[in-house]
């Protein structure tokens, strides 16, 4: 805690004991890093000169509201006290016989610790709170007698809360093997900022923004981080694995997420636009669609549509149908659930027109029904008619 860096370091005490501080707040990949602070000759590199020097950097980054409390501005936010009980978790939990070493990384966007040893808690335990089981009893003693840990193992539940009430997203912890190690990740991006907003809008349709919000927490995790897994929901949620599987499985039916990977190793992501909507959109916003006949062939694929009507469309497809008969040959076509392209090559009508012009009207008429309501440009839609 106190001691020279000469003495820590020697071979019958700590030789591994390097605590490495990095900010890296550029996107330039020849530049490593910004800012270090390691036993580099310069200072006594203990645990004790370590905490002093990098906390303040780690909690300038933070927002500081205004805020008065009994006519004093407060300065010091969950946040600010979310970081320092972070920090004192690295140092008090660490196994300083690991050959690894303590390090703190600041991004842009994000807080990450890594400390040598494995957890002596479950993670169900450390996100539940109230436990705590440490590691170096003196170590977290003298940080009580600077007043800045306590013995009740409330210092996750301070981590959750100060990020809980920023509005960020929860805090993400995962243990590594050979070395043995445990990290922290503390995002600083909102739980749903405009960017991610837009993205899903754009994916599903206006209405993605009313669905529930487990959905929409696990959606906006996937189109933050690319994909989601059973892990990194799991503790987001608190629920246990098996009821995440399940949930995730069912988004997976419902077409908000696209599983990829087997077992554990499942990962699931957000499903990519339907190209062909994309362009029928373009084309609808800069000019009227004009309706043409299609010379596409009736396709004699493994769509159930029955041959009579395979004949009908194939009879009538150099005539211009009245709209009363090509909604009836639509219902006859959505005997069961159809897309959009089903739809057009059994009835041999232009994609754009259908879509634009007469599914639309055959759903405000209640002759046909969607797969996912409320959801036009869900890259999975099918369309079905109503008995």
């Amino acid at each position: 805690m106190f001691g020279k860096s000469s003495s820590i370091t020697d071979n019958e005490c700590c030789p591994n004991f390097f605590p490495d501080y990095q900010e890296i707040l550029t996107d330039d990949p020849n530049e490593r890093w910004s800012n270090r602070i390691c036993p580099d000759g310069t200072w006594e590199a203990n645990l004790f000169q370590f905490y002093r020097m990098v906390l303040p950097r780690l909690q300038a980054v933070l927002p500081k509201p205004f805020k008065l409390e009994n006519n004093i501005r407060m300065d010091e936010t969950p946040a600010h006290v979310a970081v320092r009980e972070a920090l004192i978790n690295l140092c008090i939990h660490a196994d300083y016989s690991e050959n690894a070493s303590l390090i703190v990384r600041l991004h842009k966007n994000r807080m990450f610790f890594s400390n040598p040893g494995t957890m002596l808690v479950s993670k169900a335990q450390y996100y539940r709170g109230g436990e705590s089981v440490c590691r170096n009893k003196a170590l977290q003693t003298m940080f009580m007698m600077l007043g800045s840990a306590e013995k009740a193992g409330s210092g996750v539940d301070k981590i959750l809360k100060g990020w809980k009430e920023s509005n960020w997203r929860s805090p993400f912890i995962e243990t590594k093997c050979q070395p043995d190690k445990v990290e922290l990740s503390m995002s600083m991006k909102s739980v749903m900022d405009d960017a991610i907003k837009e993205k899903l809008i754009h994916l599903f349709g206006e209405s993605i923004l009313n669905i529930d919000h487990n959905r929409l927490l696990i959606l906006n995790i996937a189109c933050a981080d690319g994909f989601v897994s059973n892990e990194t929901v799991r503790f987001v949620l608190n629920k246990y694995k098996s009821e995440i599987t399940e949930f995730l499985k069912k988004m997976c039916k419902e077409g908000f997420l696209i599983s990829e990977g087997y077992g554990r190793g499942t990962k699931y992501r957000l499903p990519k636009l339907n190209a062909k909507v994309a362009t029928s959109d373009a084309k609808v916003a800069t000019s009227d669609v004009k309706v043409a006949t299609s010379d596409v062939k009736v396709a004699t694929s493994d769509a159930k549509v029955a041959t009579s009507d395979a004949k009908v469309a194939t009879e009538n497809h150099k005539k211009r149908l009245s709209k009363d008969v090509l909604q009836n040959l639509i219902i006859n076509v959505c005997e069961d659930w159809k897309t959009m392209e089903e739809i057009s090559l059994a009835t041999n009508r232009n994609y754009g027109y259908l879509r634009i012009r007469i599914i639309p009207e055959m759903i405000k008429m209640k002759k046909l029904e969607m797969l996912f309501p409320g959801v036009p440009n869900h890259p999975n839609q099918k369309y079905k008619r109503i008995s």
